[in-house]
């Protein structure tokens, strides 16, 4: 029996240091992927059509992308409905809305883009979710590596990447729930690269002469840390203090306090107000498409909202923990 575990005890030294090592070699590889992605979404020039949505309720988009190296500029343009269109430059974003002829100026770029990004390093990441290559796969034409990002419980949504083997631009993916079903999809079904773009694709084709303009005020994109007297006492695990702030609602006049958790890869926030007289806040659970909601009222007449794109196991687990520390 002692020559047993002798055995076994030595297999352990000699293959551990191996797997270590397999590992390692494992997230170098994934991270490059990742660190291409993350460069071509800023540096190619390309056009193309994509599709994106929930289920069967998917929209389709052409977009013209526009670098010289130093900056960016964008064109959306929607081919479903009214065929509202956004031009994204460095420090401002057009909306032409022309269903009901107005145009939105904003003079700060909003965080969403097309494609989506994701982050570069995995270490942190590696404790809650599994990162992996799945072979090669063509996406409108090109080949692609498909990478996988699997979380390791129940609280967090799984992602499926598929990345231009050349350009290393993000041409697909999947975000899956915890049974593995796709709850939300980006993915192009054309794509051109082109050395640089000529300058008419990158013009409106509405002139927008005879709309209203609106500009919007400039948003403050500045995370702030206030000191506030809520905590979570269950976060599923990695979730970690982002931001929380403090805003009084345009229309109703409520004050209202929003904390936000992150994990890397996923966010939750937490809003917190006064009870409606209206009893239009949300009671219970809530889903829109990838959105998961939960909300429910404390004692003190205080309502909870919690928002975020994770599983509804992790919105109403965070719900259920807020409270009002002492």
């Amino acid at each position: 029996m002692k020559n047993k575990y002798l055995i076994f005890a030595t297999a352990l030294v000699f293959f551990l240091p191996n797997l270590v090592a397999a590992d390692a070699t494992k997230a170098k590889e994934v991270e490059s992927w990742l660190s291409k992605m993350h460069r071509a979404a800023h540096m190619a020039n390309y056009q193309g059509v994509f599709v994106y949505g929930q289920k069967n309720n998917l929209s389709s988009m052409k977009i013209v992308h526009s670098t010289d190296g130093t900056s960016e500029r964008e064109r959306l343009l929607s081919l479903d409905g009214t065929g509202r269109e956004v031009i994204r430059t460095k420090n401002s974003v057009t909306c032409i809305l022309p269903d009901s002829k107005s145009v939105v100026v904003e003079k700060n770029r909003p965080n969403s883009d097309f494609p989506p990004a994701f982050p570069v390093q995995i270490n942190e990441l590696s404790k809650n979710y599994d990162f992996f290559l799945s072979g090669k796969e063509m996406v409108a034409g090109q080949v692609t590596q498909k990478v996988m990002i699997k979380p390791k419980d129940k609280y967090r949504y799984g992602h499926a990447l598929w990345i231009d083997v050349n350009s290393g631009l993000l041409l697909k993916t999947h975000l899956m729930n915890e049974n593995g079903q796709t709850v939300e999809q980006f993915m192009f079904t054309q794509i051109d690269f082109m050395k640089k773009i000529p300058e008419k694709l990158l013009k409106p084709s509405i002139s927008g002469d005879n709309f209203t303009w609106y500009e919007s005020p400039e948003k403050k994109t500045n995370k702030v840390k206030l000191k506030t007297n809520w905590a979570v006492k269950n976060l599923p695990h990695g979730f970690k203090a982002d931001m929380n702030r403090k805003h009084v609602m345009p229309r109703s006049g409520i004050a209202m306090e929003q904390l936000m958790y992150s994990d890397g890869l996923s966010s939750v926030s937490i809003f917190i107000e006064k009870q409606s007289q209206k009893n239009d806040q949300l009671i219970g659970s809530s889903q829109v498409g990838a959105i998961n909601a939960c909300g429910r009222l404390l004692d003190d007449g205080i309502h909870v909202t919690v928002v975020g794109e994770v599983t509804q196991a992790a919105v109403t687990k965070i719900c259920d923990s807020v409270y009002l520390k002492k």
